[in-house]
C-alpha cells in the first residue's frame, strides 16, 4: 500500500514537473518571436545589440540562401570583411545580400565588388563601407513568409504576445507559491507529528 502511494505521488511530480518545462519552453519560444517581431518592427537601420535580421526576398544567393529565408547579421567594422563573406548591404532602396568578390581600394577608401551566388556575373556597382549592415552570421529556413505575415499586423501582434507572455510568466509565479505553500504546510505536519511522537514516546518504552 506504501509503494502504491508513494508511486502515485510520484507519478504526480512527475506530470506537474512536464506541464512545468513544457510552461517555460512555450515561454522560451514565445520570447523569442517576440523578440524577432520587435526587431523587425524598427526601421530598416536599426539593431539590437549590433545584430539585424532580413528577409530574402531573391533567389541571387542559391543555394547558400534562399527566398523567404531570414538573415542574421551582425554590425561590424568594413575593415574586418573579407573576401568570401557574405555581406547585408543597401542599394538605392534594396537591401541585398551578397558574398564578397572581391576588396578594393579608391582613392584610400574600401570598396566591396559582390557578386550572388546564384548570378553569373558581378554586382554592377561596389559596394561602399557606410552602406554595409553586417556580416551574414546564418540564415533560418523559409520563415519570412511567416515574418511577412506578422509584420502585416504587427502592432496587434506585439501586444498579444506580450500578454501571451506575461500570462505564461504570472502562472508559473503561480505555481511556485502553491508549492512553496504546500512544501510549507508539509513541514508544519511533519512537525506536529514529530512533537505527537515525542510526546507519547513513554508509551512505546
Amino acid at each position: 500500500m506504501k509503494y502504491d502511494v508513494e508511486k502515485i505521488s510520484n507519478k504526480i511530480k512527475n506530470k506537474k514537473m512536464t506541464k512545468k518545462i513544457i510552461k517555460y519552453i512555450i515561454l522560451i519560444a514565445l520570447m523569442i518571436l517576440f523578440i524577432i517581431n520587435l526587431i523587425l518592427s524598427f526601421e530598416e537601420n536599426t539593431h539590437i545589440l549590433g545584430i539585424y535580421m532580413f528577409n530574402i526576398v531573391s533567389e541571387s544567393m542559391e543555394p547558400t540562401f534562399y527566398k523567404d529565408d531570414l538573415v542574421v547579421v551582425k554590425k561590424c567594422n568594413g575593415k574586418e570583411l573579407q573576401k568570401e563573406d557574405i555581406i547585408t548591404f543597401k542599394q538605392g532602396d534594396r537591401i541585398i545580400s551578397h558574398r564578397i568578390y572581391a576588396v578594393t581600394k579608391e582613392k584610400g577608401e574600401i570598396k566591396f565588388i559582390t557578386k550572388g551566388d546564384n548570378n553569373e556575373v558581378r554586382d554592377q556597382e561596389p559596394v561602399e563601407v557606410q552602406d554595409v549592415y553586417g556580416k551574414v552570421l546564418f540564415s533560418i529556413k523559409k520563415i519570412g513568409k511567416a515574418i511577412h505575415y506578422i509584420q502585416n499586423a504587427r502592432g496587434f501582434i506585439n501586444i498579444a504576445m506580450f500578454i501571451v507572455i506575461l500570462f505564461v510568466l504570472i502562472s508559473l509565479r503561480d505555481n511556485q507559491k502553491n508549492s512553496r505553500k504546500i512544501k510549507r504546510k508539509k513541514y508544519e505536519i511533519k512537525k506536529i507529528r514529530d512533537s505527537y511522537h515525542r510526546g507519547h514516546s513513554w508509551l512505546v518504552k
